[in-house]
């Protein structure tokens, strides 16, 4: 398995890479961008500065009522927010398609999760309110960030679309519960989803033109478990049952105690019904209010910040090529922007070309973390891609020193402990060594597919039962690949853990033991030595 992990690190076709250059990519540069920088968020826009400003406040203030909501506990993870003034800014941060059938995605990777927004939110007719977008997006943040907990298709969206309703009052009151208008008006032209069709939905068997009714539809059926059924405990049963692998309709028939036929009555008496409860509260007395900073990017961060993201995200490429020239025309081309373009040729395997962009920064420049990074995965991916088995260990002892380097500087980023984990493998240290630095990535990262199969594998092949299926558990629940599937199935079946899985969140049992483990052993690992700008504080050395 892992083999076919290392051949997938170059993840996009080298077809789409600079395909051509859309006009929307080239506005991109020439608007004037800025950062709302707040205590929890920082939010990249090109829109009224002092709108998005006031934006952020009430998201700062809604991610304190979520949070107390939730139950969720609060680790002070911050969240990138791209927020484009209109459709056409979103087009050139996502491509003309995605920017058709959304007005706001969320991701989570191994490089951070980020979140984007069309702020003005037209779609044909209609348009839509910002912070109902913004409030959906961070929803699905809170859901998921730092946890391998799923949730089915229509529940993931339909909450998300419950809490984005939430709206403020005087003596800091909140009310949440009301028809988000898109989804009303789906519900009337289209009508609801039939109920086991909408159970059993997924993000990958449902047609893009059927999307739009998994979101209303999910948001009535969640409306009513939330506010009128009285079994949101018996619900959290029914997740812990799915995240399980159990099938979604006969666990929530069992944990609802109800038939299928009870449950399908209640969820179009919803929609025939039409009226929906709402719930009030009080701000949490905990809450302070924030003050945002705003600050101007200059052009050639803001080119900079933007060839990052689409690199990184690969919504779309082909923006890149325009954004360069543009850089170029209007002398604000920058070292930076020729280490993102070196990481946009490494990620579609052109590493020679990689090679020579980075060879154009001066070695003045080449101490940055922005620099050891692009060049850690140029010489690691090159060596990855040579299949004639005569690979440059000079290469991968480079690449080792400076992921070494760059978990030191950053050591939250997951991305950083995968690469050296990777870079440890195939140098041949011992599976004890490169497992610590795959487990601290997969903690920081648990959602990610290459890490969670990877990690998977090595502690099916430890024989470790219980702790591989709290990663292969959910990880089933991603795999869209019928023979990864079935395989991590079998693998699953044949250890057969003696004790109840149990979805890994990172303060878990196991998992904080092991986060706990494995921190002293970085913090005060063997051998150490100095090395050229090295870091302080949490640090590992080879």
């Amino acid at each position: 398995m892992f083999s076919r992990l290392l051949a997938s690190i170059v993840v996009f076709s080298s077809a789409l890479l600079f395909a051509g250059a859309a006009a929307a990519a080239d506005n991109l540069a020439k608007e004037t961008w800025y950062k709302i920088d707040s205590a929890n968020f920082e939010i990249i826009t090109d829109a009224e500065p002092n709108s998005v400003r006031q934006l952020a406040k009430d998201l700062e203030r809604y991610r304190s009522v979520a949070l107390h909501l939730l139950g969720a506990e609060d680790d002070g993870a911050k969240l990138t927010i791209y927020a484009a003034k209109d459709r056409k800014s979103y087009a050139g941060l996502v491509g003309e398609d995605l920017s058709e059938m959304t007005n706001g995605l969320f991701d989570t990777t191994a490089d951070g999760s980020y979140a984007l927004v069309n702020l003005d939110g037209r779609t044909g007719e209609r348009q839509l309110e910002a912070r109902e977008f913004l409030f959906h997006e961070y929803t699905h943040f809170l859901s998921y960030n730092g946890t391998t907990t799923h949730y089915p298709y229509w529940y993931s969206e339909g909450f998300a679309e419950f809490m984005s309703t939430m709206t403020f009052g005087a003596n800091n009151s909140y009310e949440i519960g009301a028809i988000p208008g898109e989804r009303a008006m789906t519900l009337l032209y289209t009508s609801p989803m039939p109920l086991q069709e909408l159970l059993r939905a997924t993000v990958y068997n449902t047609p893009d033109e059927e999307k739009g009714r998994v979101y209303a539809s999910g948001w009535m059926l969640a409306h009513w478990i939330i506010m009128k059924s009285g079994k949101a405990d018996a619900f959290k049963q029914f997740v812990k049952d799915y995240n399980n692998g159990a099938d979604p309709i006969k666990a929530l028939v069992k944990n609802l105690g109800m038939s299928i036929k009870e449950i399908e009555d209640n969820y179009y008496a919803q929609f025939e019904q039409g009226v929906f409860d709402l719930a009030r509260g009080k701000v949490p007395k905990t809450f302070r209010p924030v003050h945002p900073k705003v600050a101007q990017l200059s052009g050639a961060d803001a080119v900079v910040e933007l060839a990052r993201f689409v690199v990184k995200s690969g919504y779309n490429l082909e923006s890149l090529e325009p954004m360069v020239a543009y850089a170029r025309e209007n002398g604000i081309y920058t070292p930076k922007l020729t280490a993102v373009q070196a990481e946009a040729e490494t990620r579609v395997g052109n590493f020679d070309r990689a090679e020579q962009l980075m060879a154009q920064i001066a070695p003045s420049e080449r101490k940055n973390l922005w620099y050891q990074k692009a060049r850690a995965w140029l010489w690691l991916n090159r060596e990855i891609n040579n299949f004639n088995g005569n690979r440059n260990s000079t290469k991968l002892k480079k690449a080792r020193d400076n992921f070494v380097q760059l978990v030191n500087e950053q050591s939250d980023a997951a991305m950083n402990w995968y690469g050296l984990a990777i870079t440890l493998q195939m140098l041949g240290y011992p599976q004890k060594r490169y497992m610590e630095m795959l487990e601290q990535a997969y903690l920081r990262a648990p959602r990610e597919l290459h890490i969670a199969q990877w990690m998977a594998q090595e502690l099916y092949n430890q024989k470790d039962a219980e702790y591989f299926a709290r990663v292969a558990q959910p990880l089933m629940l991603e795999l869209t690949d019928e023979r990864e599937y079935n395989e991590m199935k079998m693998m699953l079946a044949e250890l057969k853990p003696e004790t109840a899985s149990k979805p890994l969140t990172k303060n878990s049992d196991k998992a904080g033991e092991q986060q706990n483990e494995r921190a002293k052993a970085t913090q005060h690992a063997k051998n150490r030595e100095k090395r050229p700008g090295g870091a302080t504080g949490k640090s590992v050395s080879m």
